[in-house]
């Protein structure tokens, strides 16, 4: 039966070879699978560096074409779309362009055609001269050696939107007429502002969720109203402040506070002093003794242990004479690197109370003292009272009368922001605002004094375009 079957087969198999080789038409021509390929295997674009008579404007056009040139494009084989996933820094501008794109490596292809709206009907492209892409959409259209065609969109993507510009929006203001103040963002449980401020000689504080501005005022309990307002810290979600009289006051809640008896007559707290653990952090305060002011650390506002060793005094534990006794502003870096882990001040005005100070100063916790380095300004850009210290965008910014400074060195050097990044021209001119800012990358603006001298109750709120999600 075996035998039979095969015979069978191998006869069926001749007679079909037999009829296939009788076939002399010749004029029918049979293609691969391949031969039919019109896709775009991969596609690249290059732009010359447009000249521009001015030097700083053509940087940004050389950094910016820079980019063009190694712009990563991706092919949606099934969409038919070309597109660029990273887009092109706002302020490109394309006009003629080479395009690279890589067909099927044998059989290549019989004809590309591009689609213009100046073009409707399309030109066919020779793949070497230069494509004007100015003008959107733009289409290409590919031939196999088959004739079978297939078309893409080129989508090349640009910001619309400019990456470095801070738009502003007004908030609601707090209820009431407000006299020096400073604002603190508690983010343990409800994310929660606390606005403590002096009127009329008596202590106020005013809360709001920062979700959603709505002001309420609390009855403050024990907070007299010779509060250094200024002072105010939370430190291990717990409040901390100093009065002008050199008490101290501690608070669990913000809005019932207790007298601290520490062992030392505190001046000033400076801010926080990081550690790797947030349960060895150790606020950095200043005293007075036998009168001479200096460095205190302390865990709780009571035990208060005098630093005896500082780096660049080491025989001297004296306050320096250009550091800011008060009216500092100063900013915590936490971090796991030890390098990055400091206490920026900035401005304020010395122990004597009549220079303003215009340095910044980073301070490392040490087992033995402080590391101190200090930064004088070769200008003075910003000094004294009312300067605002915080980080964003990986940078260091201080804010003075509407004006915005950066530093990438810790406040070592600092520069002029750029235009587009200042305030709103609604916002007035104004100094010792307070400024925070959230886990959404908004900038906070609190308040603040006048050029005339006003207290002011608005609040506004800003964020770069670059760090929307």
């Amino acid at each position: 039966m075996n035998i039979k079957y095969i015979t069978y087969l191998f006869s069926s198999l001749f007679f079909t070879f037999l009829l296939m080789s009788c076939n002399d038409d010749n004029t029918t021509t049979t293609y691969g699978s391949s031969s039919k390929d019109a896709q775009i295997y991969s596609f690249a674009m290059s732009a010359p560096t447009p000249k521009r008579s001015d030097s700083l404007e053509q940087v940004k056009q050389n950094e910016i074409f820079a980019i063009v040139n190694k712009t990563k494009f991706a092919i949606d084989q099934v969409g038919e779309i070309i597109y660029n996933p990273d887009s092109l820094p706002y302020g490109t501008e394309l006009e003629k362009v080479l395009l690279t794109p890589t067909f099927n490596s044998t059989y290549g292809v019989s004809k590309v055609t591009l689609f213009t709206p100046d073009s409707v009907g399309g030109y066919d492209w020779n793949l070497t001269d230069s494509v004007f892409v100015k003008k959107a959409p733009l289409s290409i259209r590919v031939i196999s050696q088959a004739g079978v065609p297939k078309d893409y969109k080129l989508d090349i993507r640009i910001h619309k939107i400019d990456p470095d510009t801070i738009l502003w929006n007004k908030m609601t203001s707090y209820p009431a007429a407000i006299g020096e103040s400073k604002t603190i963002l508690l983010k343990s449980g409800t994310p929660t502002f606390f606005t403590y401020t002096v009127v009329s000689g008596a202590t106020k504080l005013y809360t709001s969720p920062s979700s959603a501005i709505s002001w309420t005022q609390k009855t403050l309990n024990g907070l007299p109203a010779t509060i250094k307002i200024k002072s105010i810290t939370v430190y291990n979600d717990v409040f901390y402040a100093v009065d002008k009289d050199g008490k101290s006051y501690k608070s669990a809640d913000g809005v019932s506070w207790a007298k601290q008896t520490p062992s030392e007559v505190v001046e000033s707290i400076i801010g926080v002093l990081p550690e790797v653990n947030r349960t060895d952090d150790q606020l950095l305060v200043t005293y007075k003794d036998a009168g001479k002011y200096y460095f205190g650390k302390t865990k709780d506002l009571i035990s208060v242990a005098p630093v005896s060793y500082l780096s660049i005094s080491p025989s001297d534990n004296e306050l320096p004479a250009n550091f800011p006794l008060n009216e500092g502003n100063a900013y915590t870096n936490y971090s796991s690197s030890k390098n990055d882990r400091v206490l920026i001040v900035t401005c304020g005005i010395d122990k004597t109370g009549a220079k303003d100070l215009s340095g910044t100063w980073v301070i490392k916790n040490l087992s033995e003292g402080l590391e101190l380095s200090p930064s004088q300004q070769d200008s003075v850009m910003f000094a004294g009272k009312g300067v605002s210290l915080f980080p964003y965008n990986k940078q260091m910014y201080t804010l003075k009368l509407n004006q915005f400074f950066i530093s990438s060195t810790w406040g070592q050097k600092w520069n002029v922001a750029a235009s587009k990044q200042m305030l709103s021209k609604e916002i007035s001119r104004r100094k010792d605002q307070t400024v925070i800012i959230d886990d959404h990358n908004y900038i906070w603006i609190f308040g603040g004094v006048s050029e005339n001298g006003t207290y002011l109750n608005d609040v506004w709120r800003g964020r770069l375009n670059s760090l929307i999600p």
